[in-house]
């Protein structure tokens, strides 16, 4: 791959100082000193019309009398200037600009105003923008300090993302005495440009990054920081700290779902899609970074204490149980060990409670014991600073034992100030993460076990998708739009269900009635019992308005129930307009227990989904989990894990269980709704009746608008959903039906069986290397593709009913966003058939369509039927210039 767009940013070889000054109130002042305090190895050029000199260095009136080429410009003049500036950087290629500035949208409407020129111009130069109005830029490992900062940060591996530049200052003071290094510190202001997704994305392959932290206020493009932040986490640990958690939206609800989810519980759901873990206060985001920067990993969840006080313990048992770190249960050999080497007195169990007059030696001999448990995935080590004890020497001897972690992480909160600074200072310069408080270090373990979770999570792959029918999409669109050229924002009952049976959602039979006799016929057509519902445009949830009768039993009953319900809702409700009732069949299975599945749109990141207990009680039980679509089987399973409702599926007194599939394939198919259907704008399926027979929705509302116009699609998505409209299907010369499609992670399992069938020849051919099969590492990757920066296209057959894949062919975005890097495979048993070809051309026009102008690869130069295949579809063919037995081949599109 080539170098990242990026780079002229992250890895200048010259910078221009647009402000630079000799006068030290000027930030241009501050920030020139600082890049040549941080030893920054290229070109310095200060930019004022008002000197001929700066610190030393000459001094230049305009960008444009600089005859050498300028990589980045740092622009520290008035916001009313900055225009002429970026197009003057423009005019010169210079391709990153950091502008430090204040005064833009920030300050009203003429700000704002500013703010659009200087995007339009910097586009039209193809110039990447950070800020403005942002404390500027650092990559200490290249001398970059682009900041107005009196002190630099030290070298290191933690990456720090922030929209506040206050808070920037305060982490980077807070890092020095506690031996933190940075790899990269970005500020980014208003983010007019470069955001997030940017960023992470840079980051994700940076080699000096081993672990990011993030504080963020708001999103502005969630479908680019998904991609990014889904894509650094697979690399490396992620934190997130993000204010305004309680902030509520302005825009009154319709349904139950909409009630019932707040932006924050979206927050969540995007954050744990992406396998990332979140801070909740400023104080948990020091000890995630601390622990994050040291590189600790941890195997599992189960943490063992040693202690020299009862008290800490306790506290640190305590916050164990709040964050669902399991106290570890240690091993009969461990407890015989410590036994050797502890006082009498000691605790026997975990916390391991050393005693008061324990000496150093004992600290030691505990953190041995516990490597060697195999029930202990990670230590917390506590020390109070009591008369009989030696801080320092306590220490260190937890220092000499932690030597041999054995892939555990070994973690100190030695708790005090003046007996123990050095003892602290001691473990830090050893890379010992050190707290003050037992709390904190819990968290911080607890952030390293989430992370493992999560990595784990991402790892696995669902089963095979068991219901491909196709749903009618189009016919859905049109029910829609009809009610909306109608007026109409909610779908009456019969278009709500018609649309769900168009999903292959079974949902119970509702027939409307316009008189008591109408009533009685949809009564008999049902059957007994019924429910009788008011049938108003007006009324979004009937049992509001008293507009519900259950469990009619007669014909009789149907005549008054119906008389009844029309007259108490029109006394009640006058302006209402009703059109009578609609009839339903009654669930008559004492083992029904009633679910909700809803939908509601989000600002910021689109459709969610949510899952949780159902019935009239739904927002008083508010018993609800959420999820980003599209979701898969094994999504689905954990959105519904995290709910009480999931112990309602199972067996209990004399009711039999659910079969969770079910409401899996409910929870699949509203995904494929949502994914598909960018008018709907809130949904709620509740009553979901479920019982050892199925599922079934009773009721559903749906409110549609108008879809939002976007050039690509799926653009209401913040994550892109399985790209249906690249399936294509061809007959092979022996007539054979072959299917070419994206591949998704239900493949796994058909992926792993096409490499194992390789030849070791292909497989050579392929991945330039002997591998046997994938490991589960490459196969999560293999399969789960972020279809905005990749894709995967796989040629399948079916016959007697079992998946067979003969070929692959994917390809990678650069990171120059313009070009990607392809790799191809087929079975040998199937060569010469037309199926590399087929899957390269299906692939091409994927590649064409997401905006890619050249797709590229690498082949073996002995690889001579790959090179034939190149030749034919018009690939230009030359010699690496690195490697002697590789061809580079490239196809512009």
């Amino acid at each position: 791959m080539g170098p990242h767009h990026l780079d002229t940013l992250f890895s200048p070889k010259s910078i221009a100082v647009f402000g630079a000054s000799e006068k030290s109130e000027r930030i241009g002042t501050r920030v020139f000193k600082n890049l040549l305090q941080a030893g920054f190895k290229g070109e310095l050029y200060p930019i004022n019309p008002s000197h001929k000199s700066v610190q030393g260095h000459a001094c230049y009136k305009k960008i444009g009398d600089i005859e050498l080429p300028v990589d980045l410009a740092v622009i520290t003049s008035p916001a009313k200037t900055v225009p002429g500036i970026i197009r003057e950087c423009g005019e010169q290629g210079v391709r990153a600009a950091v502008i430090l500035t204040p005064g833009f949208r920030e300050t009203g409407p003429a700000g704002a105003r500013i703010e659009r020129s200087i995007l339009e111009t910097a586009k039209h130069y193809n110039l990447r923008l950070v800020g403005p109005n942002c404390l500027g830029l650092m990559r200490p490992s290249v001398g970059l300090d682009a900041t107005f900062r009196e002190t630099p940060a030290p070298a290191g591996g933690l990456a720090l993302v922030s929209q506040s530049g206050a808070l920037c200052t305060a982490i980077l003071d807070w890092a020095k005495p506690h031996q933190l290094g940075f790899s990269t510190v970005v500020s980014l202001g208003n983010a007019i440009d470069i955001d997030f997704g940017d960023v992470l994305d840079y980051l994700a392959s940076d080699y000096k990054t081993s672990a990011i932290l993030l504080y963020i206020e708001g999103i502005h493009d969630a479908r680019a920081f998904m991609s990014g932040l889904r894509t650094a986490a697979r690399a490396k640990p992620v934190i997130v700290l993000k204010v305004g958690r309680h902030a509520k939206g302005s825009q009154a609800a319709s349904t139950h779902t909409g009630a019932m989810i707040g932006s924050d519980d979206v927050f969540d759901a995007a954050l744990e899609r992406a396998g990332v873990v979140r801070a909740m206060t400023f104080g948990q985001l020091f000890a995630a970074a601390e622990i994050l920067s040291a590189g600790k990993k941890v195997n599992g969840n189960r943490l063992a204490i040693i202690t020299n006080g009862g008290g800490p313990g306790v506290l640190a048992t305590d916050r164990a149980e709040d964050l669902r770190v399991e106290v570890a249960q240690l091993s009969d050999e461990t407890i015989v060990n410590l036994d050797k080497h502890l006082p009498g007195n000691w605790s026997h169990g975990n916390p391991i409670d050393i005693t008061g007059d324990a000496s150093a030696e004992a600290y030691g001999e505990a953190v041995k014991a516990c490597l060697k448990d195999p029930g202990v995935d990670g230590i917390l080590t506590l020390f109070t600073p009591l008369p009989m004890s030696n801080p320092l020497d306590s220490a260190q001897a937890v220092i000499e034992a932690a030597k041999n972690r054995k892939g555990k992480p070994v973690l100190a909160c030695w708790m005090g100030e003046t007996r123990i600074r050095e003892a602290r200072e001691r473990l830090s310069a050893n890379h010992l993460p050190s707290f003050i408080t037992p709390e904190r270090a819990v968290e911080a373990f607890a952030y390293l076990s989430r992370h493992c979770r999560n990595q784990k999570l991402l790892l696995q792959t669902p089963g095979p998708i068991s219901d491909e029918r196709e749903p009618d999409v189009e016919g859905v669109r049109l029910i829609m739009e009809a009610a909306l050229a109608e007026g109409r924002e909610i779908l009456t009952d019969l278009e709500s269900k018609a649309i769900l049976r168009a999903f292959h959602i079974p949902c119970t039979q509702t027939i409307e009635a316009n008189s008591p006799t109408q009533a009685l016929v949809a009564a008999e057509t049902v059957g007994f019992p019924v429910a009788m519902k008011i049938n108003s445009p007006d009324v979004s949830h009937k049992s509001d308005v008293g507009g519900v009768r259950l469990n009619i039993t007669s014909a009789p009953d149907v005549h008054s129930a119906y008389k009844s319900l029309v007259e108490s809702v029109h006394k009640r409700h006058p302006e209402l307009n009703i059109l009578g009732v609609t009839v339903e069949p009654m669930s008559s299975n004492l083992n029904t227990r009633e679910l909700m599945v809803g939908v509601k749109r989000d600002p910021v990141f689109g459709p969610v989904i949510a899952f949780g207990s159902g019935g009239t009680a739904v927002e008083i039980l508010r018993d609800s989990a959420v999820a980003l679509p599209p979701l898969n089987s094994l999504l689905a399973q954990r959105l519904i894990a995290r709910t009480r409702a999931a112990k309602l599926l199972e067996p209990f007194r004399q009711m039999s269980a659910v079969n969770p599939e079910h409401v899996e394939h409910i929870l699949l198919r509203v995904s494929d709704m949502v994914c598909e259907l960018p008018h709907i704008v809130e949904m709620d399926l509740n009553p979901l009746l479920a019982d050892e027979n199925g599922v079934v929705a009773a009721d559903v509302r749906i409110r549609v608008g108008r879809p939002p116009t976007a050039p690509i699609p799926y653009a209401h998505m913040a994550i892109h959903p399985y790209p249906s409209e690249l399936v294509s299907r061809f007959l092979l010369s022996d007539g054979t039906a072959l299917t070419i499609r994206p591949i998704r992670p239900e493949d796994a399992d058909t992926e792993q069986e096409f490499v194992r069938n390789m030849s070791p020849e292909a497989k050579y051919f392929r991945f330039m290397q002997t591998i046997d099969e994938l490991t589960p590492e490459m196969l999560a990757r293999f399969t789960q593709p972020d279809y905005d920066r990749e894709m995967a296209l796989i040629a399948v057959i079916n016959e007697n009913g079992k998946r067979t894949q003969l070929g692959v062919a994917r390809y990678t975005v650069n990171p120059d966003s313009q070009s990607c890097e392809f790799a191809l495979a087929v079975l040998d048993t199937k060569r010469r058939m037309g199926i590399g070809s087929k899957l390269m051309e299906a692939l091409m026009e994927a590649a064409r369509t997401r905006g890619i102008r050249m797709i590229e690869g690498e082949v073996l130069s002995d690889n001579n039927r790959m090179l034939s295949l190149m030749r034919r579809l018009g690939f230009a063919i030359r010699n690496s210039p690195e490697d002697t037995g590789i061809r580079i081949v490239e196809r512009w599109l």
